[in-house]
């Protein structure tokens, strides 16, 4: 007598785990940022389906003919990277950051204006509304909400492969930035959101579904750019500085308190940020081979640079978005992955 062997079905959470994988994902991340329902869902076989079709919403996926998760094909986008990149490196971070973008957008209470006003435009209404002579974070989220263009901080992509410093992408009718570049300090975030600013102010990016700018790096002091580059540099430039031209370099090392001391006056008499200021100085100097930044990290937290980005991000957020217009299951999203 024969007797048939039986084949043990696979853990359905092994089996998501090689599919999130597979599609570039981090799958302790991933599984993270699931809504609760999920590991009761996959113990029964219509389970696994229900949660793939929430990562392929909320991951920028979709489901294959063999019914697993699986890249989406994605429109067009003019990808800004460093020689030697492959392109396909940043392919799961932009689709996940899209479909990110694309449920922040939905909810977005401001109507996007059509067009963000010149960096000129924008620094001297800063300037005339704030309480210092400079502009600063708050007022660069404050532009770009204002205008109906929503802003993303996302430094911490589950992406298993390379991932944008900043992009700018349209979704739902407007323009929305994503900067995922670690920026504990706000002064670090300044420049990138500006840049991505630029690309949509200089009308670089067409307002076509899914269209994208995806910046690999973003840096100041880049010179061998593309015209949009250059063009986006100018009005970040413009905006943070009022078109002052120089850098700032230091002829020898200090302590933290007196380089934050030196930059607050500094920022006073011309009109920039200090945190700007300073980062501007570390980029510039070089110190027993190195630049300084770990004494400009130190020196940002003598100027007052004690909200962390991220908090900074998330309340302008939860100021501009409607979260009744949110599915449960999206809502839980965007606090799981920090955005709230």
């Amino acid at each position: 007598m024969t007797v048939a062997s039986r084949v043990s079905p696979i853990d359905p959470k092994k089996l998501l785990q090689r599919e999130f994988s597979a599609a570039g994902l981090k799958p302790k991340d991933a599984f993270q940022t699931l809504p609760e329902w999920w590991e009761e869902a996959v113990a029964h076989p219509s389970g696994v389906f229900e949660v793939r079709g929430f990562v392929a919403k909320h991951f920028g996926l979709e489901i294959g003919p063999d019914g697993r998760l699986r890249q989406r094909h994605m429109p067009h986008a003019c990808f800004k990277t460093r020689t030697g990149t492959d392109i396909s490196e940043i392919v799961s971070a932009r689709a996940l950051a899209t479909a990110v973008a694309k449920v922040v957008a939905s909810a977005t209470t401001v109507s996007w204006s059509g067009s963000l006003p010149s960096a000129a435009t924008l620094r001297a209404t800063a300037i005339t509304h704030g309480n210092t002579p400079w502009v600063g974070l708050d007022d660069l989220l404050d532009a770009c909400w204002s205008n109906g263009v929503p802003v993303v901080y996302m430094p911490s992509l589950p992406v298993t492969k390379s991932k944008m410093e900043g992009m700018v992408t349209f979704c739902g009718g407007r323009p929305v930035i994503l900067v995922t570049k670690k920026a504990t300090a706000p002064a670090w975030m300044l420049f990138v959101l500006a840049h991505e600013m630029g690309h949509i102010a200089e009308g670089h990016l067409d307002q076509c579904e899914g269209e994208a700018i995806v910046d690999e790096k973003v840096s100041e002091g880049d010179t061998d750019t593309d015209d949009q580059e250059k063009a986006a540099n100018t009005y970040a430039l413009q905006l943070l500085t009022g078109g002052k031209k120089g850098n700032i370099s230091l002829k020898h090392p200090m302590p933290p308190a007196e380089l934050g001391r030196t930059a607050v006056e500094f920022g006073f008499k011309v009109g920039i940020d200090p945190g700007h200021v300073i980062l501007n100085a570390a980029s510039n100097s070089v110190f027993n081979g190195k630049h300084p930044f770990p004494l400009a990290n130190a020196a940002l937290k003598h100027i007052g640079e004690n909200v962390p980005t991220a908090d900074m991000c998330r309340e302008a957020m939860r100021r501009n978005i409607d979260m009744d217009a949110l599915s449960d299951d999206s809502l839980e999203f965007l606090e799981r992955i920090g955005l709230l």
